[in-house]
């Protein structure tokens, strides 16, 4: 059964339907996939506090930017176990948004974490013991009030050689949590990004506590989650080529266009049919192959060459049986290969060495040379 070209389009376009659609699902798939979003309802989610804080009446961003920089007007910046390193650029935009009043909130155990303790000073320590018991440092933690304590397991403590910072939270006097100020604002760390999460705020006193850190902020209005360094971002797409690189359709355009390719070549009807030739071409001997080599050494004028060829296979070919180096010079050379060989014409053999040593010959010089040169090695 053969499809119109009707048919042969709706089929085009199902498939195409189908491509976008797996491509679509794909990508949410890899965004859910990822900890820590404040969009993923995931056990490691945090879409439970992005809707208890808005709850509270925090004003919570929701921004996608195309470039790491807080929105204007944010208070409190979450970043809440990063998968990105934090480039130097992005440093001082941190450093002039804190010192402009601005509350960073830093928690988790990735390397991109690390890197951001490291910035501000501070070392990562594995903990002697396994945590619990946590305990509360200062009494700062007291909006809301901490009636139970706080529960999570933490790999870390912090080390630093700053005087100016606050520990809240410690494990058998290790530091977890710390905070200390910068300009007019204020940067919190954290060694655990558990209390965060949607499981982990739901244990008793977590929620308390994460409360707590985001009461500490200068300003308490807008808060805006970092999903740039979980590789959440925007792209701008500028013309045609961004917009087959960067995007699903152009992406599945792209693969259509590949798979029609390959079936017009697979086929052979893209092309057409192959053209006979008009008439049979013969291939040449090899006799016409040497005649015309021969042809174009003689108009380049190579004839010193030629002689040299035969010069120099001549004595390779005499002093070979008897191991006479052909580098010799001429004269010794016929005196010792007549040591060998008496029946050999010393005189002679000479002679026809001195001519092929020649500069300027004529053609039919040439060919005469070449001729006994020939007859040499064929008759000895």
């Amino acid at each position: 059964m053969r499809l119109s070209r009707d048919g042969w389009l709706g089929l085009g376009l199902a498939f195409l339907l189908i491509l976008v659609m797996t491509a679509a699902a794909m990508q949410q798939q890899n965004a859910e996939a990822t900890p820590y979003l404040s969009t993923s309802p995931a056990p490691n989610g945090m879409l439970a506090l992005r809707l208890w804080l808005g709850r509270l009446n925090y004003q919570v961003r929701q921004d996608t930017v195309e470039s790491f920089e807080p929105p204007a007007g944010t208070d409190i910046l979450l970043m809440i176990q990063p998968l990105a390193e934090v480039t130097f650029g992005e440093f001082k935009t941190l450093d002039a948004w804190v010192e402009n009043g601005g509350t960073l909130i830093v928690a988790g155990d990735s390397l991109p974490a690390r890197t951001l303790f490291f910035y501000y000073e501070f070392n990562r320590e594995f903990l002697p013991t396994a945590s619990p018991p946590l305990a509360a440092q200062t009494p700062l933690l007291m909006s809301p009030p901490q009636v139970d304590p706080a529960r999570f397991d933490a790999l870390y403590g912090l080390t630093s050689d700053r005087n100016d910072y606050v520990t809240h939270i410690a494990h058998e006097g290790h530091p977890i949590i710390v905070s200390f100020e910068q300009g007019r604002g204020r940067v919190i760390l954290s060694t655990t990004a558990y209390p965060f999460s949607n499981l982990g705020i739901q244990e008793a006193g977590n929620a308390e506590l994460v409360l707590n850190l985001v009461s500490l902020a200068v300003e308490r209005d807008a808060v805006w989650f970092d999903e740039w360094h979980h590789g959440i971002q925007r792209s701008v797409i500028v013309g045609p080529e961004e917009w087959l690189r960067r995007t699903p359709m152009g992406h599945a355009l792209l693969f259509i266009l590949l798979a029609i390719f390959l079936a017009l070549v697979l086929q052979g009807r893209g092309f057409g049919r192959p053209i006979p030739l008009l008439r049979e071409i013969k291939r040449r001997g090899p006799l016409e192959h040497v005649t015309a080599v021969a042809n174009l050494n003689r108009k380049a004028g190579h004839r010193a060459a030629v002689l040299a060829h035969y010069h120099r296979q001549l004595k390779r070919h005499l002093g070979k049986r008897y191991r006479l180096d052909p580098a010799l010079p001429d004269v010794e050379y016929a005196r010792m290969l007549y040591s060998y060989n008496p029946a050999i014409n010393e005189h002679e053999l000479f002679y026809l060495l001195t001519r092929l040593s020649q500069k300027n010959v004529s053609d039919g010089e040439l060919v005469k040379l070449a001729d006994e040169a020939a007859k040499w090695m064929t008759e000895r």
